[in-house]
């Protein structure tokens, strides 16, 4: 008897450079789900929030379409992005675990919250771009969130932080506290904000004055802006 194919909530799929991070310029396939517990001020896909957003793809349609970017140019992994991957997870394991045996690695973009899912997906990622969200972006405090799931993060796993001007110095020593806390040889990316409507970046004196307090007390931490908008692409 076959399974089901519930398929995922998808807002897009398309082959891009990764703009973000340790995997910075890295051909991927991406696959941007829809829905987010969060609602960060410096959002730059906010129409992929909403649950409803986008449509619901079957497991099939979306195998296809990976199938299709890859033989079209050669991709080292799949970007699962959005949104917030893990709030759909019975169908993201499914998928991850198909993008494994197909030959592909699996790129896991996340909020950092979501830790009993996160336990349930870890071992199916090759790398994680875990976001730690500052109060001053969310309106709320996700501190023991992070921690936790900083804790059973895998080896292949960095931490990226957004930074706007409003940004305040007392979150940022958190953040450095957090790290020590939770492991210290984790490589830490500072990403000032991409200036759009609304959004302002960090002061240039000030993250760098936040890069030199990390490295007191980080093994790697390094400063990586946002470079999509650079590339001019997706």
């Amino acid at each position: 008897m076959s399974r089901p194919d519930p398929g995922l909530r998808i807002v897009e799929v398309f082959s891009s450079l990764q703009g973000e991070g340790l995997c910075l310029g890295q051909r991927q396939i991406f696959v941007r789900l829809a829905g987010c517990a969060l609602a960060c001020d410096y959002c730059d896909q906010p129409e992929a929030q909403a649950r409803s957003a986008g449509e619901r793809w079957g497991f099939k349609r979306l195998q296809d379409e990976i199938k299709k970017l890859q033989a079209e140019q050669r991709h080292a992994a799949v970007s699962w992005t959005g949104g917030e991957p893990l709030l759909q997870l019975p169908g993201l394991l499914r998928m991850l675990a198909w993008t494994k045996d197909f030959g592909l690695a699996n790129h896991l973009e996340t909020n950092g919250t979501l830790v009993a899912a996160f336990r349930k997906a870890a071992h199916l990622c090759d790398t994680v771009s875990a976001d730690i969200k500052l109060p001053s972006s969310t309106g709320k405090a996700t501190w023991s969130e992070h921690l936790e799931f900083l804790r059973v993060a895998p080896e292949k796993t960095f931490v990226k932080v957004v930074l706007t001007k409003g940004t305040a110095d007392a979150e940022w020593r958190q953040t450095i506290r957090l790290l020590v806390e939770a492991s210290p040889d984790m490589p830490l990316v500072l990403q000032p904000a991409t200036a759009r409507a609304g959004i302002e970046p960090i002061e240039p004196e000030r993250c760098l004055r936040f890069l030199r307090q990390a490295r007191a007390y980080l093994k790697d931490v390094r400063l990586i802006p946002q470079w999509h908008p650079i590339w001019g692409v997706r």
